[in-house]
Parts: structure tokens; sequence; C-alpha cells
């Protein structure tokens, strides 16, 4: 009689944590799109709760350090500007820092969108909430325009 050998395959985990709930809400709607797929890995994704950069890093580091995750990213505003103190911390704890540019996450979205981006987080968040399918802390309301075909078009970095 033959045995049966089963393999376990060991899943790729990883966190993104965005700055607050609109930065979530958004990670959500991409996990939506790719993380159904046969890639191997597990995705969680949280949110630090807004702040300073340094007190978002100083959040994920509090929360996360202990948790074995193969990777972890931290989706930062780039409104202020991230001090190379707070880099090196992160780099330490291996965190990977995406700064949203330009401003902000809404600043990023509008581009993708090809629309004109306006200087202040406030005006990129004004421009962008009223396109969006309901509230921006819902992961559906970024469905309509971000599909998946926009996403995967986007260059950014």
């Amino acid at each position: 009689m033959a045995r049966r050998i089963l393999r376990r395959v060991k899943l790729t985990t990883l966190i993104v944590v965005g700055e607050g709930a609109h930065d979530k809400a958004f990670l959500n709607h991409m996990k939506s799109i790719y993380d159904g797929r046969t890639s191997g890995q597990k995705v969680t994704i949280n949110s630090a709760d807004g702040g300073s950069p340094v007190d978002i890093i100083n959040t994920v580091i509090r929360k996360h350090s202990h948790t074995d995750f193969d990777k972890r990213y931290v989706l930062l505003d780039s409104d202020v500007p991230i001090t190379q103190q707070a880099r090196i911390r992160a780099k330490r704890s291996k965190i990977e820092l995406v700064e949203s540019t330009p401003v902000c996450l809404e600043g990023m979205l509008l581009e993708i969108l090809g629309q004109r981006v306006r200087g202040t987080n406030g005006a990129c968040k004004a421009a962008l909430h009223p396109q969006l399918a309901g509230q921006p802390t819902n992961p559906r309301a970024y469905v309509a325009l971000f599909p998946q075909q926009v996403l995967d078009a986007t260059v950014k970095e």
C-alpha cells in the first residue's frame, strides 16, 4: 500500500498597516482583488489610527513586533516628512515604509485617475471623497473607481 505524503506549503505572511481608517479601507479593497489568488501569501490589513510618522512607526513596532510576519509594510502620507531616525528605527524593525505621493492616499488615488492633484491633504480628500461610492472608510466605496484593470495599469511605486 502506498503512503500518502502530504506536503505543507509555507504561506508568506505579511501585514500592511495604513495610517488611518481611509488607508485601511483602500488596502482592504486591494486585498479583496489580489489576495484571493493562489499567491502563497496571507495578508493582514491594519490601521495605526493616525498621528505623525514617528507615532505611526512606534505604534506598529509596539503592536506588531511580537507577531510573526514575514514582511511588514506601513503606508504613510507624504505631507509630513519622515525623520531619518524614524526611517532607521523602521528598518531595524524590518518595516518597509511606503509613502503615498503626492501628499496623501487621496492625492495618489487622484493621480492614478489622471486627475489634477491639489496641494493639501484636505483638498485632495475634498476632491476624491465625493467621487467614491460611499464613505471613504468602507472598502466597497473604492470598487467602481479602482477596479483591478485600473490598479493593474498603475505604475506608482
